[in-house]
């Protein structure tokens, strides 16, 4: 395994990439239509899985998310240094992120191969290795979760026309894939250093769910109660009622929501809830503009370190 796989772009530094996504959640968070384009992520999110249980299974939590976001980038940005995505490289990335274990990378992709979503071809230039390809559905499934943020990123900035770029060709959304590895190296730690977003970004399913909870959100009452009942969400999403029962305890534990009433009935969302979710969508938009200003070769809207 070659150890410079992580290596960053050229002219652009990990710590310069880490700035820049940070600096960019707090102008998304400043802009007058945040909210709004908030609101449109969560709906995005629940319409792509809600009553999709496999769908959900494969993205239900980051590590997951690492492992389909890499073959797809290591897939589209192959190289003659780079063959694709091998199970080694994907471990060497989920490892350095501390996502999750190499056994774990490697179970999870047999899953994604059982399921339908990569496909393994040996490699022609060493026959010890297996390519990891990525099937037209998780193409198709990673471009609509992309699509997502990107209808929140026109909502703020709307001369953009990010989503026109992506929906432009064929060649524009390789080019994307091929330059989100690198902002995938930030996405973890940022989110890790986010206020209380671990809890729903690593649990299973807790950021679909917590979508779920802010959209249900967005059209309540304005005492900011929702009913979220813990068998009815479980069903719809693949997972048990005891799972969102522990998670929910665990949000209110920590200050998030209050659980008014038994099984989810009647839940309380909390100001420092609201802030959680309007910072990981923030990231999540922060992120797909970099990739897509990347693809673009929008080079003077990206923060450039000084080159050789």
């Amino acid at each position: 395994m070659n150890d410079n796989l992580l290596e960053t772009l050229p002219c652009i530094s990990r710590e310069t990439r880490s700035r820049w996504l940070l600096q960019r959640t707090t102008i998304l968070r400043s802009n007058p239509n945040f909210i709004s384009a908030a609101a449109d992520y969560a709906e995005g999110i629940v319409r792509i899985f809600e009553g999709r249980y496999m769908a959900n299974k494969v993205m239900a939590n980051t590590a997951r998310q690492v492992i389909c976001m890499s073959v797809l980038a290591l897939h589209f940005g192959r190289n003659d240094k780079y063959p694709g995505a091998v199970v080694s490289s994907l471990q060497h990335i989920t490892s350095t992120l501390g996502v999750c274990s190499p056994n774990t990378t490697a179970a999870t992709i047999d899953l994604l191969e059982n399921v339908g979503l990569v496909t393994r071809i040996q490699d022609a230039r060493d026959h010890r290795n297996h390519l990891i390809l990525p099937t037209e559905r998780l193409i198709t499934s990673a471009s609509a979760i992309v699509d997502v943020a990107l209808s929140a990123a026109d909502r703020m900035f709307p001369l953009r026309h990010y989503r026109r770029l992506m929906s432009g060709s064929g060649d524009f959304m390789e080019r994307y894939f091929a330059s989100s590895l690198h902002s995938l190296l930030n996405i973890g730690t940022l989110l890790s250093n986010l206020q209380a977003s671990r809890l729903f970004t690593t649990s299973e399913s807790g950021a679909i769910l917590l979508c779920k909870l802010m959209w249900m959100k967005s059209s309540s009452a304005d005492d900011g109660t929702v009913s979220f009942p813990f068998d009815e969400t479980g069903r719809l999403y693949g997972v048990s009622r005891t799972h969102i029962r522990r998670l929910m305890q665990k949000a209110e534990a920590e200050g998030l929501v209050r659980l008014l009433e038994g099984g989810g009935r009647k839940v309380e969302v909390l100001p420092s809830l609201m802030e959680v979710f309007a910072n990981i969508v923030a990231v999540h938009v922060a992120r797909v503009q970099f990739d897509v200003h990347l693809a673009n070769r929008d080079y003077d809207l990206l923060p450039m370190d000084r080159c050789a």
